[in-house]
């Protein structure tokens, strides 16, 4: 059940107190996500990974891996590891469906984590507005990869902490749902969502979990070819809204 006081808004501090605390929540979490820092070691001494440092005008330890420029290197050091390793691009995308959404916007019922593969775990606030520009994103996850935290006046948008993806899931504490390929038949959407739940979706491009997530949920699937996440999560949203939402 939706109930809210129509008159105030998200950017309103009261907002997300006028929600019933009964009130349900869809929880975006996306599992064994590829965005991390350039790895350490020989890596940071590759002669790609130098130059693009010293573009980005930072050291080469505080540089996100992103194999839309650094793709010969992550090859040499990881062979094979390039088509999956290093999009921070999959998730600006995402954030920018997530964030924008009615849902979060007007409703105040999404909230979103990003588990990376390295057990870090990425807040993001409902009130977070995700940069337009490409770069600016990048060197936003940069500076809370080196911060921990990102805060505008006294609010935190975006926090980073350690945690494994089990863990942040038994703190969430709600009915999990876990998106795969490997979910066989597909569902109908309505038929899988929860009016408190969190979803969970694979964060990488290509492979499937480092996690064994499949040894504690069982899988679905709602579409019978493979989906890029942001497609998946906005498929959610949508019916969720329809379903529980402030519309």
């Amino acid at each position: 059940m939706y109930i809210r006081n129509a008159e105030l808004t998200l950017s309103d501090p009261m907002f997300f107190y006028s929600l019933p605390i009964h009130v349900g929540m869809l929880n975006v979490v996306i599992a064994d996500a590829e965005l991390e820092l350039i790895p350490g070691g020989e890596m940071l001494d590759d002669y790609q990974v130098r130059k693009y440092a010293k573009k980005r005008k930072k050291p080469a330890a505080e540089v996100l891996l992103d194999s839309n420029f650094l793709h010969g290197a992550i090859e040499r050091h990881f062979p094979g590891g390039s088509t999956r390793m290093g999009r921070p691009d999959i998730f600006y995308i995402l954030l920018q469906v997530l964030q924008e959404s009615i849902l979060n916007k007007r409703g105040g019922l999404l909230r979103v984590y990003i588990h990376t593969k390295h057990n870090k775990v990425i807040h993001i606030a409902p009130q977070t507005r995700v940069p337009k520009s490409y770069n600016r994103f990048v060197g936003l996850m940069e500076d809370l990869f080196k911060k921990q935290e990102i805060q505008s006046g006294q609010e935190k948008l975006l926090t980073l902490k350690d945690a494994d993806l089990f863990s942040l899931l038994d703190d969430l504490g709600k009915e999990v749902v876990l998106l795969s390929p490997r979910g066989g038949r597909p569902s109908k959407p309505e038929d899988i969502i929860r009016e408190d739940m969190s979803l969970v979706i694979g964060g990488f491009a290509e492979g499937d979990f480092q996690t064994d997530v499949y040894s504690r949920y069982s899988a679905h699937s709602i579409f019978p070819d493979e989906l890029t996440i942001w497609s998946v999560a906005s498929e959610i949203v949508v019916r969720y809204e329809c379903m529980f939402g402030p519309l």
